[in-house]
């Protein structure tokens, strides 16, 4: 069942529209800001003509049996924010609406609004792209004028940008109230827009200004989620580091008044990171994505993008050496990528230490600067609404398999596996590189017959030990495999928060020197010695080990 707003004014003189999202899954990024951004600007209207509430689904519902339920609700209008992934679903959902109850007026917003362009469906009378607050009420009126004179309003229209120094907040204005009871994630916004013309990107067209809501705003909003015991939140700017002044001031006033168990999630730069910016993101519970794409700078000036190795790794460190939890992207099939830049890609990602990596597969999104030079690059994709690279001129088909499969099993030992704080030890031992040890593992996990549902824990150990013993290495398994235990029972307390006992084969202390230490001169200096130490979190919250 689709969740809605209740907060229905009694005025039946007013205007019924329903706002629609329709999310992959229910997670932290399902939060539908978009259509209580669009809610929020109808019913604050001066005079107010609308009452709007805001309908939440998931791809996996019937569409069918949701424009039904629609269509029984009589709404005089209906909005559909939509995205490349929920495309399909809000195309057919309101297509069976129109069916079903033809003199609704139906209206479209959200980054795929713009596919629109090229195809406009009869179930459609406007579609909005870009920021949609100021410009969705004025056409939403339009089309009721026009419906009066038996007229019917259609077209698409590029978006007024909005003042964010008067726009009204979703959560200030209580227009988010009822997804803010039903939830403990939230997308929240502190700016709009993005400098940078990365060609793979929508923001990479259109208007490049970057606009700040005022401190104040942010600051009352955040007080505001405090009510509602809101834990995580994923901060939507695509740059938050881009004002450093504005990015540490908001971070020091986070500091200082989010509770422990408050976690936020940002998109940062990493040609911007100081520091100072590092010690502040230390202090606070978080963790930080940063976009690589790719560490070839000739890939990466084919799409606009620059490459510093030397500074990029360097900030990385910074953050390492902090303790900040960072991810890194990289995409596969970007123009000019081939599976060997591919490699020494992940190659350096690894190398960073990142506790995640996101590998995607080039997709070429309406309305980004790539899709349109498509043919000119030579660029074949699939049929799926994600538009999925297939073949490049560098990279074909089968090698973007070998690079797909190669992702995947570094995303399971890597990522899954929390493995950044250990694989160093085995990389240097058996001198290979990072991807080498990937493909081993995948091609381990095939001859044995593992299952990728199975512990990733006991996948990693018995995998380790096999190819120890298969290099030579027997001797070292013991080390190995407790520098791989102690790190594993460290991550399951912060993940879990519940206390585990290990079983090691050399004392905690003597672990520690493994990050500085080659694993043959441990072995060679160090006595095994058997110990179960427990590890817990202490009353503030970091991590002891008994």
């Amino acid at each position: 069942m689709p969740k809605t707003t209740q907060e229905e004014t009694a005025n039946k003189d007013l205007t019924a529209v329903e706002i629609h999202s329709c999310a992959a899954e229910n997670s932290t990024m399902s939060f539908p800001l978009g259509a209580l951004c669009i809610k929020t600007a109808l019913n604050t209207m001066k005079p107010q003509v609308f009452r709007a509430a805001v309908y939440e689904n998931l791809v996996t519902y019937d569409y069918r049996e949701q424009a039904e339920k629609c269509a029984e609700r009589k709404p005089q209008a209906v909005g559909l924010s939509v995205y490349i992934w929920n495309y399909e679903w809000m195309c057919s959902f309101a297509a069976e609406l129109k069916r079903l109850y033809p003199e609704v007026i139906v209206f479209a917003g959200g980054p795929q609004a713009s596919a629109f362009r090229a195809d406009f469906p009869d179930f459609l009378n406007f579609a909005v792209t870009g920021e949609g607050e100021v410009t969705t009420p004025r056409l939403l009126l339009k089309a009721f004028e026009l419906k009066k004179e038996g007229k019917e309003i259609k077209e698409v229209v590029q978006s007024e940008l909005p003042d964010l120094n008067t726009l009204e907040s979703p959560f200030l204005s209580g227009q988010a109230d009822n997804q803010l009871r039903n939830t403990d994630a939230v997308l929240w916004e502190m700016t709009r827009g993005c400098p940078f013309g990365c060609a793979f990107c929508f923001e990479s067209r259109g208007n490049r200004s970057v606009r700040d809501y005022p401190i104040e705003r942010i600051k009352e909003e955040f007080f505001y989620l405090l009510k509602f015991d809101i834990c995580k939140v994923f901060v939507l700017d695509p740059t938050f580091n881009l004002n450093m002044d504005r990015a540490k001031e908001i971070l020091t006033f986070l500091i200082e008044n989010a509770p422990a168990d408050m976690h936020f999630t940002f998109e940062i730069r990493a040609e911007l990171i100081d520091s100072e910016l590092a010690r502040l993101l230390a202090s606070l519970n978080c963790s930080v994505q940063i976009g690589l794409q790719s560490s070839d700078e000739k890939v990466l000036k084919n799409i606009n993008r620059s490459f510093d190795r030397a500074r990029f790794e360097r900030n990385m460190k910074l953050l390492s050496r902090e303790g900040v939890a960072f991810g890194l992207d990289v995409i596969i099939g970007l123009p000019g990528d081939t599976l060997h830049t591919f490699r020494s890609t992940l190659d350096f990602a690894v190398s960073l230490q990142p506790s995640n990596i996101d590998c995607f597969i080039l997709s070429l999104l309406p309305g980004t600067e790539l899709n349109e030079k498509k043919e000119l690059l030579g660029l074949k994709t699939d049929e799926s609404v994600m538009r999925n690279l297939v073949s490049s001129p560098t990279f074909s088909e089968k090698d973007i398999c070998q690079a797909k499969d190669l992702a995947h099993a570094m995303d399971l030992f890597y990522t899954k596996g929390e493995a950044d704080m250990w694989i160093h030890c085995i990389l240097e031992t058996l001198n290979i590189s990072a991807c080498n040890l990937f493909s081993l593992f995948s091609k381990w996990m095939k001859q044995t017959g593992r299952s990728e549902e199975e512990d990733i824990w006991i996948l990693q150990d018995d995998f380790v030990t096999s190819l120890f013993e298969k290099t030579s290495n027997g001797k070292l398994v013991p080390a190995i495999r407790s520098f791989m235990e102690l790190h594993q029972g460290l991550c399951y307390v912060r993940d879990c928060g519940e206390p585990a006992t290990l079983e090691l084969s050399y004392t905690p202390d003597d672990l520690s020197v493994l990050d500085r230490m080659s694993l043959s001169e441990f072995v060679k200096t160090r006595k095994p010695r058997h110990c179960t130490p427990t590890i817990d979190l202490d009353y503030d919250g970091s991590v002891i080990i008994r």
